[in-house]
């Protein structure tokens, strides 16, 4: 599959194939009855060269199975080394982008303005914070979606309240007296009030993580200096490149 990769990777995708096209014979086999030769030779056929290569290369990542690949390995590895490294560049800008955790907070009914509103709340809190890292950029995003699911519990609630308000109102209008909420709306209520301080406390919890990794990962930028005094420790930097960063 090309040199390349790293021997995990190929390894990886050797096995995941297999797995794909075993499990495509079980299911040919067992779902239609057939025998297990038979359900090889259907398993086998999966599309011509021209519409396995053109799916791996440009349909939507998640619509790209392990099976379609393992039936182009056997015309064409080097397309399944191509589809691969375009299934991790894809994942990369997924994931640089906000992308990825946008679906892990996505509301069923969610249409283009949910996805906006939590690419803005996103890019608020990355252009803030400027994460320096991996870890960093982990933590800001998991403050975007701990506050996302917070708006999203917060906005139940008061629907809630406001809804049964509003019933209240009306039965002092019709009858001149309160009729207290059922304990199930009691329960709504209380749901969605500990849900908004749960995510509240890991919005809170995940600033405190961010805050302290940039108290105690402090950044040292040496230019031409001789020696540095860190934490009481001389550091001759004579012999480093000036203008080189160390952590």
């Amino acid at each position: 599959m090309g040199d390349e990769l790293q021997p995990s990777e190929i390894t990886t995708l050797a096995s995941k194939m297999a797995q794909a096209y075993a499990e495509m014979v079980r299911y040919y086999r067992d779902t239609e009855g057939l025998t297990q030769a038979e359900s090889e030779a259907k398993a086998q056929d999966g599309g011509d060269l021209a519409w396995l290569r053109e799916q791996a290369l440009t349909a939507p990542p998640d619509q790209v199975s392990w099976w379609q690949l393992e039936r182009l390995e056997d015309q064409d590895p080097e397309a399944v080394r191509a589809a691969w490294e375009r299934q991790k560049a894809l994942a990369r800008e997924e994931l640089q982008s906000g992308m990825r955790g946008a679906d892990a907070v996505e509301e069923y009914d969610w249409g283009p303005w949910g996805r906006a509103r939590f690419a803005a709340l996103w890019q608020t809190m990355i252009d803030e914070w400027h994460p320096r890292g991996g870890i960093e950029r982990a933590l800001v995003e998991t403050l975007a979606q701990a506050h996302s699911a917070y708006l999203f519990w917060l906005q139940r609630l008061t629907r809630r309240v406001t809804v049964q308000v509003a019933y209240e109102e009306g039965d002092m209008r019709r009858e001149g007296k309160w009729t207290p909420p059922q304990q199930s709306q009691a329960e709504a209520w209380e749901q969605a009030a500990a849900m908004v301080d749960r995510f509240n406390r890991i919005f809170l919890r995940t600033l405190r993580a961010l805050r302290d990794l940039r108290r105690y990962a402090p950044s040292v930028t040496i230019q031409n200096a001789g020696q540095v005094n860190i934490a009481q420790q001389q550091t001759n930097t004579a012999e480093l490149t000036p203008g080189v960063a160390e952590d």
